[in-house]
């Protein structure tokens, strides 16, 4: 003869849920025991196993047992367009570990989230978490101010034309720095070379503020000191922050040119 009922223990082997859970179940009625014998244990039939059979199911599926219990009270073509909606949302929390997994990949060939090509992550991205940073440190300078005007001059661009805007000048920053890495070997920071590819890095930077030379050592100073600057630079060559120091002593000789002027 079958036996009519499972134990909560016999219950929780069969299916894998554990003891507390299926207590917790019964607490919030989302699984009710089919009865409850005289010694108040609790006693579940097989309706029970195929209900909470579907509750894991759910619950691996990442659906909150709050959101569980309504859709077992749904007629199942409701229940269907409700895990409909629910898989979209698993495919995109999917995408997003992709893009996740792929910006840990490129972390961990570079070194560095501070690289030429910074990962994508959730949050503020650095871009705009730079940007956010300089109001709190320039907020209040005629410099910032001149810098913000220009950039609600951009905003009122189209969006493909900034966004082509910002990569073309982020290319030419990318080709300066490079060309420059490359003259550290045998090249003194003070050689016409060197300061012709710093006066370049300076036409670039014109578009987006009004960089007098006060400005333009203070961006130095970053480059020198700021370790996030550090991991930058050293993508293009050196090491410790070498490239850093050159261009700080680079771009203190240009600003001394320009405050000098021509002799």
């Amino acid at each position: 003869m079958s036996k009519r009922w499972l134990t909560v223990h016999e219950v929780a082997r069969i299916t894998g849920a554990t003891v507390r859970a299926l207590h917790h179940y019964d607490r919030i009625g989302l699984l009710k025991p089919a009865s409850v014998g005289e010694n108040g244990y609790r006693l579940y039939d097989r309706d029970n196993l195929e209900r909470l059979q579907i509750i894991l199911f759910l619950k691996e599926a990442d659906v909150s047992l709050q959101e569980i219990a309504a859709l077992l009270e749904r007629p199942e073509a409701e229940r269907r367009q409700a895990l409909h909606k629910h898989r979209e949302r698993l495919t995109e929390r999917k995408r997003e570990l992709e893009r996740t997994i792929d910006a840990f990949d490129r972390y961990l060939a570079a070194g560095t989230i501070f690289g030429p090509e910074p990962p994508e992550l959730s949050g503020v991205p650095l871009r705009e978490q730079y940007e956010r940073e300089a109001e709190a440190v320039y907020g209040r300078t005629e410099a910032y101010a001149e810098y913000k005007r220009r950039e609600e001059e951009r905003e009122r661009l189209p969006a493909a034309e900034r966004e082509r805007a910002f990569s073309e000048t982020e290319r030419r920053m990318n080709g300066i720095f490079a060309e420059l890495a490359s003259f550290m070997e045998g090249r003194s920071a003070g050689s016409p070379d060197v300061q012709a590819r710093i006066a370049d890095w300076h036409e670039t930077l014109k578009p987006y503020v009004d960089a007098n030379p006060e400005l333009l050592r203070h961006i130095a100073e970053n480059y020198r000191n700021d370790r996030r600057f550090r991991a930058y630079f050293d993508a293009f060559g050196g090491r410790d922050g070498e490239f850093g120091r050159f261009l700080h002593e680079a771009i203190d000789i240009y600003c001394r040119s320009l405050t000098s002027g021509p002799e």
